[in-house]
């Protein structure tokens, strides 16, 4: 693996079947190989390979799909299934149950976790190495925000003007560096 694997990003997302009252634990993994990886007979590793090599490191014989796909080009959208949601509100919010059991799953866990290549690009995207590559955020925020769940939609709980210091950190920012 380490000859072939430079290195991959991990996000784990549970979906919810509601028609049969399951959830489903799963992850998105973006791997990272030399170019010549898919020419290379002695390092490509089949589809069947990847599935029994799951099987094995998860001690679960009973798995039966992994989905191996290259990805073609920067804007694959492949790629952004590691940036999306762990769980889609419109799952989790079926009923106090279904919420509990996502939250208590995914409480405290690290949702997305990155290796190798990934891990020194996010180590460089922290020190603001990367910035001339994102887009700044032309928004401009005045406002602060708060809602709360509750019967069964957002309540809005506070709303207020962001003072001098706030409109300052706030706003152009790296777009989607915003913290309040």
């Amino acid at each position: 693996m380490k000859k072939v694997v430079k290195g991959y990003a991990r996000k784990l997302e549970i979906t919810y079947n509601e028609e049969r009252g399951d959830y489903h634990p799963h992850f998105h993994v973006l791997i990272t190989v030399n170019k010549s990886y898919f020419k290379n007979t002695k390092q490509y590793i089949s589809r069947d390979r990847w599935l029994e090599l799951w099987q094995q490191v998860t001690k679960n014989p009973l798995i039966t799909q992994v989905d191996v796909r290259k990805v073609r080009g920067s804007r694959d959208d492949k790629v952004y299934e590691i940036a999306k949601y762990s769980a889609k509100d419109s799952e989790y919010l079926q009923n106090q149950n279904v919420f509990e059991v996502f939250y208590n799953a995914l409480k405290g866990k690290r949702l997305i976790v990155f290796s190798g290549l990934f891990k020194d690009a996010m180590t460089k995207f922290k020190d603001g190495e990367l910035d001339d590559y994102t887009d700044r955020d032309k928004t401009k925020y005045v406002y602060a925000i708060m809602y709360n769940w509750g019967s069964k939609r957002y309540l809005e709980m506070e709303k207020r003007l962001l003072d001098d210091n706030e409109l300052e950190e706030v706003n152009g920012k790296l777009i989607d560096e915003k913290n309040l």
